[in-house]
């Protein structure tokens, strides 16, 4: 191994780097500079599985994509054999797809569809509908941006949520062999991490940087997009997805390099055969199996060592309080965020885009090409959030694991980032989120090993055989060695982020969403049933609630339940996902709801109502609070109080309503208060609870 020089002090290999070899550290990638040898010892710390080195001179890497269970032997056997029926996995609660689009079955279509999730297929949500339809696979998206957000417009569409730039935005998950704790005060059985990324739309690139494009796209249908290993071809196979209605997240020119790059010869890869010398080649997919047009070697490890288009939100980690390394220090400085990559060009020539390393490029009259930094701050860094091995409920304080985001402000993703505009006004930039779950075994040395331990010098072998004691027969482990060190991921529907008028400068935003799907705890698992995100809100009479929703129209979960129930018990016409808001009885908010019209005091009556317009328009007026409680508890059916007497009456279950809120409300309430509400549908006493606080203040003097 070999870590290098000033940026990093105190962190260095006792091994010289052999330049024919892809040396690790710990899976964290830095600037490529000239090979040296370095002198200082590596701290003795396991961090993670599979630590990436760029093959070029000294290109060290820190913190690969799954750290380190702490089980042994017979211990970590009986864990393991779980692996193949449970798949370990991550789920995204907030919007995760873990693949799936417009399914009406219990297990997703597609594992391969967008990403390699490593998830169980009966995790994830569908696509958000607009309307009361499903959307049209053939024209999935309403790009009419001002109707796709307009509530009086009733065009069958999938619907993206949208959020204001720099609001709060909070994501939930489970992940199912655990994760929390640290090395200093609170003792774990795990280490790992868990990163989330997000990625937007980009403007059109030149030809040589055509892979750092970005165009998202849900799809129509779940095929997996057309893919080939000639960067040269891209453009022909981004013509046959588009005319498919394939969804996207990666491009055709990054998987065709991906393909075209020779893979990391200087990981561990323990007694796994790869079967082939691309990126394409990991440990974790050593047959170099497809999934949308993410690259293998990308996903399995990070920060990756060549330039992605993902940017990095935050690291959340069990190596925090680590006596022998500053680990948030090294992840903050070595993200592409802040960090410059490199790679060998042109990419329009396989025989110089192939290499993977300064002097190999060189050598074959490549360009080591630079590429900047992503100019956006270092991620954030701190404890990943305690759960329980093999569960897939709240953490340890019976909230959901979770993660609260400030979106980037619009400056940051348009002039600094690039990113591409939509909308009548260039406000708004399409976005996903992805989560990678890393977890690996103690078994070996996380920070000391690489390809010198690879096949007969593994320190981990594939269900092996083990003596117990002097003269008794062996045991055979259940042990994959694929899954020793294992990253699984979810990744979001597609979303806009919004610029904000000038009404909304300077104000604190809030969104509020809703989770989950139609069905009881059994047939959603391991999804989950309805909530609201957060469900214990408190906010200032300054600040801003934007409350939104989606949901589907075919959530139906028929057929083959694969490992779990199928059905979609629940209230109102069969496979449709309603959500409202309405306000509730009692202090701490009972299962019934307040009726406005008999109450001499509510919350309705303190607040004020817009719609998310460029004019942020007023929903009723200070004497008219109906009508914005009238949106809120029909998901946008009634636009206001008006609007009730000439419209056909909705259904009493909501049938009719639209799957999703539109544009979603923004609530400003002036008196402080507690204000408990709930879901009128979904709420169903002794099965589900979707209920919620909301707690006003008086701002802070």
């Amino acid at each position: 191994m070999c870590i290098l020089d000033s940026q990093l002090p105190g962190l260095v290999s006792k091994v010289s780097f052999r330049p024919d070899v892809a040396h690790s550290t710990l899976g964290l990638a830095l600037s490529p500079k000239p090979a040296l040898e370095a002198t200082r010892p590596l701290p003795d710390v396991p961090v993670t599985h599979a630590h990436s080195f760029t093959p070029t001179a000294s290109f060290p890497a820190f913190l690969s994509s799954a750290p380190i269970m702490r089980l042994h032997a017979v211990a970590l056997a009986l864990v393991l054999a779980l692996i193949p029926a449970a798949r370990a996995d991550v789920y995204l609660h907030t919007g995760g797809s873990n693949n799936r689009l417009n399914e009406n079955t219990a297990t997703r279509n597609n594992n391969n569809r967008l990403f390699d999730s490593q998830n169980n297929a009966r995790g994830g949500l569908n696509v958000g509908d607009k309307t009361n339809n499903a959307f049209n696979g053939n024209t999935p998206l309403n790009t009419n941006f001002a109707q796709l957000y307009s509530r009086a417009d009733n065009t069958a569409s999938q619907y993206p949520m949208v959020f204001y730039e720099g609001s709060e935005l909070t994501h939930q998950w489970t992940s199912q062999h655990s994760c929390g704790g640290n090395d200093g005060t609170d003792p774990y059985n795990i280490n790992c991490n868990l990163v989330l990324q997000y990625t937007c739309d980009t403007e059109t690139k030149s030809e040589g940087q055509k892979d750092q494009e970005v165009y998202l796209h849900n799809g129509g249908n779940t095929g997996t997009p057309d893919a080939t290993g000639n960067y040269n071809d891209a453009a022909g196979q981004k013509t046959n997805n588009d005319n498919n209605q394939r969804g996207r997240h990666e491009n055709e020119y990054a998987y065709a390099l991906c393909q075209t790059r020779e893979r990391n010869k200087g990981l561990f890869t323990a007694d796994r055969n790869l079967q082939g010398d691309s990126a394409i080649y990991t440990r974790q997919n050593n047959n170099g199996g497809r999934s949308g047009l993410e690259c293998p070697e990308e996903r399995d490890y990070y920060p990756y060592w060549t330039p992605t288009p993902w940017r990095d939100i935050a690291y959340l980690t069990t190596a925090i309080g680590d006596q022998n390394v500053d680990i948030c220090k090294l992840v903050q400085g070595e993200s592409q965020n802040v960090a410059k990559r490199y790679r060998c060009g042109p990419v329009t020539d396989a025989t110089k885009a192939k290499h993977n390393n300064k002097a190999a490029c060189e050598a074959a009259s490549g360009t080591w090409e630079e590429f900047a930094a992503h100019g956006i701050p270092a991620p954030d860094c701190k404890q990943s959030a305690w759960s329980r091995d093999n569960h897939l409920g709240d953490g340890r304080d019976g909230t959901p694991n979770n993660y609260t985001w400030t979106l980037p402000s619009f400056s940051q993703l348009t002039t600094t980032q690039k990113f591409k505009t939509y909308g009548t006004d260039n406000d708004m930039v399409k976005c996903v989120v992805r989560i990678r779950y890393n977890m690996t075994s103690d078994d070996y040395d996380g920070w000391n090993i690489n390809a010198d331990s690879n096949q007969a010098k593994s320190p981990v072998k594939n269900n092996p055989t083990v003596d117990i004691a002097a003269d008794l027969q062996g045991l055979q482990l259940a042990l994959n060695t694929a899954q020793v060190g294992r990253t699984f991921q979810d990744r979001t529907h597609m979303f806009f982020i919004k610029k904000r008028p000038a009404a909304l400068a300077g104000k604190r935003i809030v969104n509020l969403m809703t989770r989950g799907k139609r069905g009881n705890i059994v047939q959603t698992f391991p999804s989950v049933e309805y909530d609201f995100v957060p469900n214990d809100l408190t906010v200032t009479t300054n600040d801003f609630v934007h409350i939104q929703w989606t949901g589907s129209n075919t959530h139906n979960n028929n057929g083959d339940g694969g490992d779990g129930q199928s059905g979609d018990d629940g209230q109102g016409q069969g496979g449709t996902d309603r959500n409202n808001f309405v306000l509730s009885k009692g202090d701490e908010g009972l299962n019934w709801p307040l009726p406005l019209d008999k109450t001499e005091d509510h919350m309705f009556k303190h607040a004020k109502c817009f719609n998310s317009d460029a004019t942020v328009s007023r929903i009723g007026s200070d004497s008219d609070w109906l009508s914005c409680s009238l949106v809120l508890a029909t998901s946008g059916y009634y636009s206001s109080a008006a609007e009730a007497g000439t419209k056909d009456a909705l259904n009493n279950q909501m049938n009719n309503a639209p799957a999703s809120l539109a544009g979603g409300v923004l609530l400003q309430v002036s008196k402080p208060g507690f204000y408990p509400y709930m879901c009128s549908r979904n709420n169903n006493f002794s099965n589900r609870s979707q209920k919620g606080k909301l707690t006003v203040r008086a701002p802070m003097p």
